[in-house]
């Protein structure tokens, strides 16, 4: 079994001290939302989230990286037959779980819309009433299982082939970051010693793709 865990993610509503910024009100008219009904999207908020943040907007606000991301996991062998589960640690301390079951949507727009209701009503619902996404307050220790072996990824980590992650059938508790640039903003460091498997940084959906690749070749998939 594999538990991928994207921590310190970027993914959040507007926020309050964002909220009477110009832009924001632009598109939450033209979307017929409340601004704080709205998901931060660096890709169309890019100078409000300059103002408020100075120098992050290339990290804050990063949807995107979750709609690539999701669209790898949620639709991969591994999840499929069942050997995968799924979270999201928020830098707001929220942990977002996803039910195996749920299939991401092909347009980033109705993505940004699922998202959207998940983080206001806290779930989402299939048709029938099954929970396909929830959230719940913690912080990125409390995603971990005890019984799992757990490894973090990070480009300061000592350097291992992705073939090299999973070298022994057992269940793994697997860490990357949820944000485009940086660095972790939890204290996984101190709990934690990192792997790198490339020389240089990667996206997270690249790194998830080799992280279930290397799994469903440690179970005999491929």
């Amino acid at each position: 079994m594999l538990q991928l865990n994207i921590i310190d993610s970027e993914l959040e509503l507007v926020p309050e001290e964002m909220c009477d910024d110009y832009q924001i009100r632009k598109i939450a008219n033209t979307r017929n939302k409340r601004p704080e009904d709205m998901i931060l999207d660096s890709n169309y908020m890019h100078g409000a989230i300059d103002r408020a943040f100075p120098g992050k907007s290339n990290r804050v606000g990063r949807p995107d990286i979750f709609y690539h991301l999701l669209n790898v996991t949620q639709d991969s062998i591994l999840n499929r037959l069942g050997y995968l589960e799924t979270m999201i640690h928020t830098k707001n301390d929220e942990i977002i779980k996803i039910d195996k079951e749920t299939r991401i949507p092909k347009s980033y727009n109705r993505f940004i819309g699922l998202m959207e209701k998940l983080l206001k009503n806290g779930k989402v619902e299939s048709p029938d009433g099954k929970i396909l996404m929830h959230v719940e307050k913690g912080n990125w220790n409390s995603m971990n299982h005890n019984n799992y072996e757990s490894i973090l990824l990070s480009p300061k980590g000592a350097k291992v082939k992705p073939s090299n992650i999973f070298l022994r059938k057992t269940d793994f508790s697997v860490f990357i970051g949820g944000f485009s640039e940086g660095d972790f903003l939890s204290p996984v460091y101190k709990k934690l010693n990192p792997i790198s498997i490339f020389d240089d940084e990667l996206t997270i959906w690249t790194v998830g793709w080799e992280i279930l690749s290397s799994m469903e070749t440690l179970e005999g998939i491929r």
